[in-house]
């Protein structure tokens, strides 16, 4: 039973009196959303079964463009792995084919769900007491359904830049640098923190005493973000030895690039090579710097965030660091002064 079914019909009423005896039945209710949701199901203000079939027939086209919108991104998931299949073997292509997979499906389900709940809408659309319920399932259906299509585009237009990856070897390294920039860019963060925190260590020497809490926890923060650079710097590695591969099965293209290409991907390589000397050379500054409060307070946490990433191989889940970081970071600096940042991995 709707608490429609427990007080006077709204159909045939105004928009307004309806509003008022739907909220007196349930304080709980917000007057405005109620209009809100009953302006769906009106005409010239007067609430009624004509208005209520316009409005499912409204949802009924975002459903089937929602709809739409995820075969096609079905279909583009097919076409990407006919495109890559000569390569789905490497690991770099593998992971990225994988999470389309599983993205694709999500939003199918999701899909097969508007149709499910369409489907109850419609068998309940004649009921005089059931009006208002089912304006609410209306409302939330279009919502539901816009926001399915908006993931379905964006799954698209993903699947569309995969193939421009997956077809184009600048492409790849173009991207493939962009990650090498971010981590440059995040070693360049951690050093000017490690400089902060020495600064400090320093201005406070004389007050030991009062001094662990809070660089300590900024200590072990950076600590962290280090592991996670680590991780990051391993992942492009990973991914330059899988374009090494794919560049030797491409051999030399119509217009004899394989110069080039090998050219950049070594330059690539010793770049990464100066990366991780910079990444050992912050270590070593880290441990240097620590104090034994420090570590005393904060030792297990690190260590805890590096046993959980120590089974974490290339080409990783991103999403699964992020998560496993925020999990372990310490807990008096969670400002936002030292998120991970965006890792450029896909």
């Amino acid at each position: 039973m709707s608490h429609e079914d427990d007080g006077k019909p709204i159909v045939g009423r105004s928009v307004e009196d309806a509003v008022d005896e739907i909220v007196s039945r349930d304080d709980a209710y917000d007057p405005d959303v109620v209009r809100a949701t009953l302006d769906r199901v009106a005409t010239d203000d007067v609430v009624s079964h004509d208005a209520v079939s316009e409005a499912l027939g409204d949802a009924s086209m975002a459903v089937s463009t929602a709809e739409t919108r995820t075969e096609l991104a079905g279909i583009a998931l097919s076409d990407a792995r006919d495109e890559a299949e000569s390569v789905s073997d490497l690991d770099t292509v593998a992971a990225r084919l994988d999470a389309f997979e599983s993205r694709v499906e999500s939003v199918e389900n999701r899909a097969t769900l508007l149709g499910t709940d369409l489907e109850r809408l419609v068998e309940r659309a004649g009921e005089d007491g059931a009006v208002f319920s089912v304006a609410t399932g209306i409302r939330r259906l279009a919502s539901n359904a816009e926001q399915v299509q908006r993931a379905a585009d964006e799954l698209k237009l993903d699947l569309e830049s995969f193939e421009e990856w997956a077809t184009d070897s600048e492409t790849r390294v173009r991207e493939l640098e962009a990650d090498a920039d971010a981590v440059e860019q995040s070693l360049g963060d951690l050093a000017a923190a490690i400089d902060e925190m020495a600064a400090a260590v320093e201005r406070d020497a004389p007050e030991s005493g009062a001094e662990p809490t809070q660089t300590g926890a900024t200590w072990a923060d950076v600590r962290l973000r280090h592991r996670v650079m680590a991780l990051l710097l391993a992942d492009v590695r990973a991914e330059l030895a899988d374009l090494r591969t794919w560049s030797e099965r491409e051999g030399t293209d119509a217009e004899g690039r394989r110069a080039d290409l090998d050219d950049s991907l070594a330059d690539l390589d010793e770049r990464l090579d100066v990366l991780g000397a910079r990444l050992d050379d912050l270590d070593v500054r880290l441990a240097d710097l620590a104090r034994p409060e420090w570590t005393d307070r904060f030792g297990e946490q690190v260590a805890a965030f590096e046993t959980a990433t120590d089974g974490f191989e290339p080409p990783l889940d991103w999403a699964e660091v992020e998560a496993t970081f925020g999990e372990h970071r310490p807990e008096p600096e969670r400002d936002g002064s030292h998120e991970t940042g965006d890792s450029g991995r896909r």
